[in-house]
């Protein structure tokens, strides 16, 4: 495989990164590969975002420029919208907020075809207030830098930071659900797309994830974060995917770390008492 014959299709998408955007576009269309296409896609911004977007409309590398109307309320929607438009071989989501050194695709592409890989991952480094703050742990490489990604890690979202990842297209092909996920969906993708396929990480390069600017868990936010991962395993454990050992243990993770981040006066209200009473159902199974 000659890396130089295969477009890399680059899925941008934007939701208020104005503060952002002027540095990850440069980090991205002066990259030292440059057989790429860029998807920019704004989910109806509300800052300045379009004004620094459009110098870049008509860049002979911009395939596409997509501006919602009305915002889709889902990162993951956007997603799809973007890779249903891509041409090339492999997929890189550059997630607007964050950047990466610009041997970044040079460096993925080469390890993909050094190691036969379906998906690499770079190093990644957390950024805090722009300045560095330490370092990402995907949990897939916890013991080992190359894996398939099996069941072993279904209780774990295998990869943190999706800017960091370039994958095969053909990957793509089996997922689907994770557009019904708002908060969840990156999970469910990587469940979907990468289940038994080749990954390793790639130290060469790096992608820098930034973490400022997260949203406060509330009770409202937290009941759906439940029911996300409650939906998530059973769609997983009734198509077999999964047994009923470890739908159990993914149900008790996620309302463990739910129930975890309440107060004790939030425990008082009924809409906790009514996700006490679903795990307790839930549970049995």
């Amino acid at each position: 495989m000659n890396i130089r014959n295969h477009l890399v299709s680059i899925v941008l998408p934007n939701y208020n990164h104005a503060d952002y955007l002027a540095f990850r576009l440069e980090s991205i269309y002066n990259q030292s590969y440059q057989n790429f296409e860029v998807i920019l896609l704004d989910d109806c911004s509300t800052d300045s975002s379009l004004s620094i977007l459009s110098l870049y409309k008509d860049h002979p590398k911009t395939s596409h420029f997509i501006v919602n109307k009305i915002n889709s309320g889902s990162p993951f929607k956007q997603w799809q919208k973007g890779l249903s438009l891509a041409k090339g071989q492999f997929i890189w989501i550059a997630e607007s907020d964050d950047y990466c050194d610009f041997n970044f695709l040079e460096s993925q592409l080469q390890h993909i075809q050094k190691r036969s890989l379906d998906v690499v991952v770079a190093e990644t480094k957390v950024v805090n207030k722009d300045s560095i703050s330490g370092r990402t742990e995907h949990p897939i490489f916890k013991q080992k830098d190359e894996l398939k990604i099996n069941l072993d890690y279904f209780l774990y979202c295998p990869i943190l930071n999706v800017s960091s990842i370039i994958f095969k297209k053909s990957l793509i092909k089996d997922a689907f659900r994770y557009t019904n996920y708002r908060l969840i969906g990156d999970r469910v993708f990587y469940f979907e797309a990468f289940h038994n396929k080749k990954i390793a990480l790639n130290p060469l390069t790096q992608s820098y994830f930034r973490k400022e600017g997260e949203s406060v868990s509330t009770l409202n936010y937290l009941i759906k974060y439940y029911r996300e991962h409650l939906r998530f395993a059973e769609e997983a454990y009734k198509a077999n995917k999964i047994d009923g050992k470890l739908y159990r243990s993914y149900v008790q993770r996620f309302f463990n770390r739910a129930n975890n981040r309440l107060s004790k006066t939030e425990k008082l209200n009924l809409k906790y008492l009514l996700m006490r009473l679903r795990y307790n159902k839930d549970i049995k199974k």
